[in-house]
């Protein structure tokens, strides 16, 4: 089972916490032949999955350190102002995000031993993904956060790119300042709507702009946990037509603590729709779980 705080992955024909727990992530592919590749035996190595981006060292008594909750001391009655505007605005605390580093860890790996232990073919090897993130008026410092965690956890040879799909936004931040910044990130470019037209939208311009095999949509405030990604591109070449999504846990709103997952107390859910298209959760049920022969295999 795969980790995210909040991801989306699918394969598309070219032409998804208070806040921090909005959306579930999904992924799509584009279809491909792997059969006229030829490609070497074995499993990757991990040497093979290093990511695009090494994190920067961090002192484990920085705010937000490892997942651990921000700690502010005392507010002078000028950040008190600056937590309650924030709050306000994104309905998260951005006075707390501000002073978290962009590149923050998560902490220990607590995934399931089976997901540690998980191996993956070289052949047929994973898909490429471009990873599209939309956003309309995202905190500065959580959009750049999202941005870095995806470049320190997913392997370099999987991630093509990482699309920015402005949605209209007016906060000057996000606009030529944004655009100078990502410059220097390389495979991360930025897209523009002239109009606010919302998620979809967006996501299909990300799409239509994309590059690689399968297509991942994350939400513009979430972190990803160590191993996020590989379950998911090895689900869609196991599967071309699958549309995944990792299992996602939580960034407390208030004081930005990561709720990291504890395999012996995992208690599942699955998505549905019910006749009027409204998404909801459900119990996983008991003969969905018999199928499943360890950590690794997905919930359907």
């Amino acid at each position: 089972m795969n980790y995210t705080t909040t991801p989306h992955s699918p394969r598309l024909p070219k032409g998804n916490v208070g806040k921090l727990g909005g959306s579930i992530p999904v992924q799509t592919a584009r279809f491909t032949d792997s059969s006229v590749h030829k490609c070497p035996p074995g499993f990757y190595s991990k040497q093979e999955f290093r990511p695009h981006l090494q994190r920067p060292y961090q002192d484990r008594w920085e705010p937000g350190a490892g997942g651990k909750p921000f700690v502010w001391r005392s507010m002078t009655a000028e950040e008190q102002k600056e937590e309650s505007s924030g709050f306000k605005k994104n309905q998260f605390n951005q006075f707390a995000s501000d002073r978290i580093s962009l590149h923050r860890d998560l902490g220990k790996d607590t995934r399931p031993p089976d997901c540690l232990k998980q191996k993956f073919l070289r052949c047929p090897g994973l898909p490429t993904t471009s990873v599209i993130i939309v956003f309309h008026n995202e905190a500065w410092s959580t959009l750049l956060r999202t941005v870095y965690s995806v470049l320190h956890t997913a392997p370099a040879a999987l991630l093509t790119e990482i699309l920015l799909v402005d949605d209209a936004s007016t906060d000057d931040l996000l606009k030529t300042p944004l655009d100078e910044y990502v410059q220097g990130l390389r495979i991360v470019r930025v897209l523009r709507q002239k109009e606010r037209k919302g998620l979809i939208t967006a996501r299909l311009m990300g799409a239509q702009a994309a590059q690689g095999e399968v297509l991942t949509f994350l939400d513009s405030h979430c972190e990803c946990f160590p191993g996020w990604l590989e379950p998911l591109l090895a689900r869609i070449a196991e599967e071309p037509r699958a549309v995944v999504s990792p299992r996602i846990t939580s960034i407390d709103n208030h004081s930005l603590r990561f709720h990291k997952p504890v395999p012996e107390l995992q208690n599942y859910s699955r998505g549905n729709f019910d006749w009027r298209l409204k998404f909801g959760w459900e119990r996983v049920p008991d003969e969905e779980k018999k199928r499943r022969k360890n950590e690794t295999y997905p919930i359907r």
